[in-house]
């Protein structure tokens, strides 16, 4: 996401055309059309009527303040939580996956850039106070790409300065781009997780529109481990289709040849899912995609998903491929139920399974 050429109109809101992060990212794309707004009504009257409003809302720019930033992370009601907490500086994503859930929640909202961001250090003093005997892990990943605006906000640099001396605290960059380069200019921290995600190339290739390449991913996250850093792997969403253990086995053969195991923070596991409003939107935009062909349920939290014995033989399958690897102490399944857990674990625990977190490092 290093060019710019994706960036049709920058909006900038009432009250955020002086602010300093504006005037800097307005620096770096002279040549852009730019509109004070009163009204963000505005912009989203215009993609609404544009055919395709996920696409429109992909080209446009809006700076605007954020009232607040971190909040829990909304897991699944039901689901074994695994206790994250979100950061959202960036809402929507210049990404494209056709599975992306967030075309359903930001189908009429721009490429939204919060500028107050200074405004995020009293919130986080507060939070690492009141949370100081936990451990946790805080991330930017759940409403945009943790890196895709990076080289425009550099805010990779400003959240890492304020998780410095913050052992207890983990702060996750989720992205699937290979825009590292603000990263290796600062010192690496050792709860800063930089984390992909990872799929089959396959599915990179016919889902991931605008994502880097397999390899491209796997030498960024090498990159970033010889400038000091650890990083993390999200298998997520895995996607059933025929031949799909085979081509998830070669990306985990080729992750381990590339990637030092103990560099290797987490790795978590999670299964195709969406809700019912999301697939009036996949029809509308991505009408002969073929991964909604298998059978789905409806399940506890409203969600379809494949049925649980599936969902279970999938992740067994996939804990033994990285198992092969001694990495199976690393895995966590993301907003998955207290029974697809038991049977993943192998163990029939007694008492209310609470925590997602079977990591060493956490005891």
């Amino acid at each position: 996401m290093k060019k710019s050429n994706w960036i049709k109109k920058i909006y900038l809101d009432k009250g955020a055309e002086n602010e300093p992060l504006s005037r800097r990212i307005l620096d770096k794309l002279p040549g852009i059309p730019v509109e004070l707004l009163e009204d963000i009504e505005k912009i989203k009257l215009e993609l609404r009527l544009n055919p395709d409003p996920v696409a429109e809302s992909k080209k446009i720019i809006l700076l605007t303040k954020q009232k607040s930033f971190l909040r829990p992370c909304p897991c699944s009601p039901g689901a074994i939580s695994c206790g994250y907490w979100t950061i959202d500086l960036d809402l929507n994503c210049p990404l494209d996956c056709s599975y992306c859930i967030l075309q359903s929640y930001f189908d009429h909202q721009p490429m939204t850039i919060s500028i107050n961001r200074e405004s995020l250090k009293s919130e986080l003093d507060t939070f690492f106070e009141n949370k100081k005997n936990r451990i946790l892990r805080v991330g930017t990943g759940e409403l945009g790409d943790s890196l895709a605006l990076d080289n425009l906000t550099e805010n990779s640099i400003f959240l890492a300065g304020l998780f410095r001396g913050k052992e207890n605290f983990f702060l996750e960059l989720k992205t699937k781009t290979d825009n590292i380069e603000q990263l290796l200019k600062i010192k690496a921290l050792p709860n800063v997780i930089i984390a992909w995600s990872l799929n089959t190339e396959r599915i990179i290739e016919t889902e991931e529109k605008g994502t880097a390449n397999l390899e491209n991913r796997l030498r960024a996250a090498l990159q970033v481990i010889n400038h000091g850093y650890r990083v993390a792997f999200h298998f997520d969403p895995i996607i059933y289709y025929q031949g799909w253990e085979q081509e998830y086995q070669e990306i985990i053969k080729k992750l381990f040849k590339l990637i030092p195991l103990e560099k290797i923070a987490w790795i978590s596991l999670g299964t195709l899912r969406f809700p019912a409003a999301f697939v009036k939107i996949l029809r509308r935009r991505f009408p002969n995609n073929e991964i909604y062909s298998q059978e789905f349920i409806k399940s506890w939290e409203g969600k379809y998903r494949y049925p649980r014995p599936l969902r279970t033989r999938i992740y067994l399958e996939m804990k033994r491929m990285i198992a092969e690897f001694k990495a199976e102490n690393k895995i966590y399944l993301c907003m998955e139920s207290a029974l697809v857990w038991r049977d993943f674990l192998a163990e029939n625990k007694r008492g209310k399974l609470t925590s997602a977190f079977p990591f060493p490092w956490l005891s």
